[in-house]
């Protein structure tokens, strides 16, 4: 063994005293495999010398020494000529210098094998995944279950889609899959940035970036890409008189349909859009409704009448919080915005002419070996695909929510009433279920012209009528009217 004091302390893993040597004719033997650009530098740093690798650094351009996670040994010269190599083709063909410098870390430097506290994505992905139905439904508050199918098919929907867009889940995550993943074109060839996917890509990366130990790098990443929305799918209107021409014309043809099936399935759909209409519905909440037939009684004992019944005037409709129909393993289907009691629009007219107080709820059952999502939009799709087959002018289920939310501001229900009835918030329906355009002011309008005046105007018209507004049968309307004591 040589003497130590005639030794230099060299950078690596282990005892090199008897190694040196070798290490150095090796150094002076390959280095000169390296590539143009990329070279195998010896650093002495006070008596400790370092194996290195050298070559122009993103983003600056300057020609510095880096870490290599090289062993002073002969393997150790080895394995540096071949990291050189991969580095110029990398500097050849990354563009980014915050890329390169994660596939750096990752392939020269290892780290994604050295350090502890690295997660791989499928890991992340399970985390999102518990803490998900650990929680509750936004809407209602209910605590989510695998065994409602309405919470794993909204799981699939807003995460699981996204998750497996990463191609190899034991990956650890980089800002070079994440910017991958983002950019993946949209397959019907429509613009991807500024798209709904786009903004729901970029906020799911967020989430995980979050659980990554290198997290505050790829958030600073994330940090400029602007992921607002701006392309919208067109919100499809339809106005009350074209709604009854449709509806009257779909009617009649139905009659004429020969087969027995056929036709009641026809007038079970035209039921359910006048329900849409008439009460701000979702095709599957009416799938939900609990007093169709026969009354509910609620907790505290108090009766509401079946909708069916001649009697009942009010025409509430109490919708549970499942449908009739479960999957194939009876597991629930949830609505959206849960059960509650809804009012019709006020209009008796109306409510006659779509037949509403005969109910006629379609039969529906699903195909055995669906997807959960396949399951909660069935009876929608459905739906669909009905009204379109009778030719009715729109195709969108929103497109009945919102003529209900027109129809209910002309005959005077408030916004906060007509929100809490369709099930959201006054912000949501200004901006998503208020019908805009000069045909629908007119609408409203009109309605507006035949709701009550207040008692100064009706003392002002009642006088010039020459009604006698001192008289008791006068005073006695007004104040009945009014509510005057």
């Amino acid at each position: 063994m040589s003497n130590a004091t005639d030794t230099p302390t060299v950078g690596g893993k282990g005892n090199y005293d008897e190694s040196y040597a070798r290490f150095l004719k090796a150094y002076q033997d390959f280095k000169g495999e390296c590539p143009k650009g990329v070279t195998l530098k010896l650093q002495k740093s006070g008596a400790r010398y370092n194996l290195l690798l050298q070559f122009k650094q993103p983003p600056t351009g300057k020609r510095l020494p880096k870490t290599a996670n090289l062993e002073c040994t002969p393997q150790g010269v080895i394995d540096g000529v071949r990291k050189a190599k991969l580095v110029s083709e990398a500097l050849g063909t990354i563009t980014s210098a915050s890329e390169f410098w994660d596939w750096y870390d990752a392939t020269i430097l290892g780290k994604n094998q050295i350090e502890d506290n690295l997660i791989t994505y499928r890991e992340i992905f399970q985390q999102l995944e518990d803490e998900y139905f650990a929680g509750c439904n936004r809407n209602t508050g209910r605590p989510r279950s695998r065994d409602i199918v309405s919470d794993l098919s909204s799981y699939e929907a807003t995460k699981g889609i996204y998750f497996r867009l990463f191609p190899n889940w034991d990956e650890y995550p980089s800002w070079e899959s994440f910017k991958a993943m983002l950019y993946i074109p949209l397959q019907n060839g429509e613009q991807l940035v500024g798209s709904k996917t786009f903004k729901e890509r970029y906020y799911i990366l967020k989430a995980i970036a979050e659980k990554s130990p290198n997290k505050d790098h790829l958030l600073k990443q994330l940090e400029p890409i602007n992921a607002k929305q701006t392309q919208f799918k067109k919100k499809q209107r339809i106005g009350i008189d074209a709604f009854k021409d449709w509806w009257y014309s779909a009617k009649q043809e139905a009659y004429t349909v020969k087969n027995p099936q056929h036709q009641s399935s026809r007038h079970s759909w035209l039921w359910v859009t006048g329900m849409a209409v008439m009460y701000g519905l979702r095709p599957t909440e009416i799938a939900a409704a609990v007093n169709l037939t026969k009354p509910f009684v609620t907790e505290d004992g108090v009766i509401i009448k079946a909708l069916s019944d001649p009697d009942n005037q009010d025409n509430y409709l109490v919708l549970g919080d499942y449908v009739y129909f479960t999957d194939a393993e009876g597991r629930k289907v949830s609505i959206k915005t849960g059960g509650r009691i809804v009012a019709p629009i006020p209009s008796p007219e109306m409510f006659k002419l779509l037949e509403l107080k005969q109910p006629l709820l379609p039969e529906y059952s699903h195909k055995k070996g669906v997807q959960p999502r396949s399951i909660i939009g069935g009876f929608d799709k459905k739906f669909t695909n009905i009204i379109f087959s009778m030719k009715c002018p729109v195709t969108q289920k929103y497109a009945f929510r919102r003529l209900y939310n027109l129809l209910g501001e002309k005959y005077g229900l408030p916004i906060e009433l007509r929100a809490r009835l369709m099930g959201h918030s006054t912000i949501v329906n200004e901006s998503k279920y208020k019908t805009k355009g000069i045909d629908a002011t007119l609408e409203v309008l009109d309605g507006c012209s035949k709701l009550p005046i207040p008692l100064n105007v009706a003392i002002e018209r009642l006088t010039a009528l020459g009604v006698d507004i001192d008289s008791s049968e006068a005073k006695l309307f007004l104040g009945v009217i009014y509510q005057i004591d």
